[in-house]
């Protein structure tokens, strides 16, 4: 009796779990994919790369960006997802600073001092000057740290690989 039942259960469970929900759909062909989990070299090093890109980024909504970008370039989805948390509420203000200052030194702007406003129009009147360095000091400096992250991601996987197999052929001398 609880076999059948648990039977039917499982049945039933396993049905429902075939079926992707509706926000899945688009994105079923995508999704199948192997690398998107695999664990190798390239796709932790893209990950790595693009998450550390988005982050960076003066907006809200890293996290479906990034989803988006490493459906898109099949990057391993959890590494990407991990990058992006190098951005946090902790480090962010001094991430869009140095941006803002790299920004201006770059388009040769002097940069503004910031106040604060408690109005709408003195918000908007600091955004029309700062969007232009802030969002081009984002871009080189994303640029930059996903260079160095993939470089260096992979400079350790590299070094890794070949220490596991000297330690492996190291082993097989010993035991012969």
């Amino acid at each position: 009796m609880p076999r059948s039942f648990l039977r039917r259960l499982s049945v039933a469970y396993r049905e429902k779990r075939a079926r992707q929900p509706w926000y899945l759909r688009p994105f079923a062909a995508l999704l199948h994919h192997p690398v998107y989990l695999s664990i190798n070299r390239r796709s932790i090093s893209k990950g790595m790369a693009l998450g550390l890109f988005v982050a960076v980024l003066p907006m809200p909504g890293h996290t479906p960006l990034a989803l988006l970008l490493g459906l898109l370039l099949r990057a391993n989805l959890p590494v990407t997802l991990l990058a992006i948390w190098i951005a946090n509420p902790l480090t962010y203000a001094p991430i869009l600073y140095g941006e803002y200052q790299l920004g201006s030194y770059l388009l040769g702007v002097k940069p503004g001092e910031f106040s604060v406003g408690t109005s709408w129009a003195e918000f908007s009147t600091l955004l029309e000057r700062t969007w232009r360095p802030l969002w081009f000091g984002a871009i080189v400096s994303g640029l930059l740290l996903a260079a160095l992250g993939y470089g260096i991601t992979d400079a350790a996987w590299r070094v890794h690989t070949r220490r596991r197999y000297r330690n492996r052929i190291e082993e097989r001398n010993r035991r012969s």
